[in-house]
Order: C-alpha cells, then structure tokens, then sequence
C-alpha cells in the first residue's frame, strides 16, 4: 500500500471540516457544535477494498455475476468463472502454440493477399475455375413459387416465416425489374 494511501486513512472529519471552511465550502458558525472525532477509514467498506484494481473489477463482476443468478436471469449451469470468459480453450491453445515471429508472418501474409487483390481489381478466382453463372430472376422466382406452394400445406409459425421472407424477397426482385426497365417507343421495334 502507498503512503498516501496510509496518511489518507488517518484522516478524520475535523480536519476536512476545517479545510472546506477556509476553502469557504462551508458557512462560517458562531458556535460550533462539538463534532466526534472519526477516522475516514472507518466510514470506509475495507472488507471490498483491495489495492490491486483488476482484482477489485474481477470480484464486482463476481457479484453482479451472483445477482443474474439470484435473480434467476443466468442459470447457474450456464455461468462461467471469468477465467474461463477471458481466455478461452480454443485461443488460450492456439496462442501458447503462436510466436511472435508466425504472428507476423501470418499478418504480412495477409497484408500482401490484400494488396494483391486491390492490385488485381478484387478477384481471388483461380484462372482454371468454372464460374457458375448467377439464376436469373424468373428462376429465383419460379423457385420461391416453388418453395411456398410446399409451405402453404404446412402449419408451422416457421413455415409462415419463411413465406413472409419469400414476399418480400419477390417484391424486391420485381421493384428490381421495372427499375431497370428503360423507355421505348415503338418505333424502336421497326428497322429503317
């Protein structure tokens, strides 16, 4: 514990009253009335005082960890230690297996994979790789056709779910459609 952490603990209440009235905090009193002489360390709760800050946060997450389960918000099966919430399994065991030298390798690889797709306009396909073209929107929509005449058979608050994403999912594709529309006339129909 530091020393200004001991002086303050032996602090009492007439000594703060005193500096607050020369600060002029507080009014002057012609007669004062006989004040008791307490430690501030006293008023202070020392059984959750611990000097070390972390320990001090880790032990209120205890407690409000302990209120969720009184209140019966967070089951008690399901609650785990802070440990365990701050350093997983699975990357307390991959980053014990890591040195500082693969980190950063594995991040200038990565930075080198960035620039060349920015270099290459963005396109990480293998030359050799059949691109399978996008469904057009009348299959899209002849699929979702589809799909909820199944739906419509079943009753099921999922299945309603499902229909209502699928509406929307055709209203959007046709507002698609009549935005892309372009004007014609009908001569533009008829070669010269």
């Amino acid at each position: 514990m530091r020393i200004a952490d001991l002086a303050w603990r032996e602090v009492d209440t007439t000594t703060i009253r005193n500096c607050w009235r020369k600060a002029g905090i507080l009014p002057e009193i012609s007669t004062p009335a006989p004040q008791p002489t307490i430690p501030i360390s006293s008023l202070l709760d020392t059984s959750s005082f611990h000097p070390d800050p972390i320990v001090q946060a880790e032990r209120q997450v205890e407690e409000a960890l302990d209120d969720l389960v009184a209140t019966g918000a967070l089951q008690k099966n399901n609650r785990m230690d802070i440990e365990s919430l701050l350093n997983p399994e699975g990357e307390s065991h991959v980053m014990a297996e890591s040195t500082d030298m693969e980190i950063y390798q594995d991040v200038m690889d990565a930075r080198a994979a960035s620039e060349n797709l920015e270099i290459n306009g963005g396109d990480d396909l293998d030359e050799g790789t059949p691109v399978e073209p996008r469904p057009s929107r009348r299959d899209v929509l002849n699929a979702t056709h589809t799909i909820g005449k199944y739906l419509s058979d079943i009753n099921d608050p999922n299945a309603r779910k499902i229909e209502a994403l699928l509406s929307s999912l055709n209203r959007n594709i046709r507002h698609e459609q009549t935005r892309d529309l372009r004007s014609t006339t009908i001569l533009d129909f008829f070669t010269s």
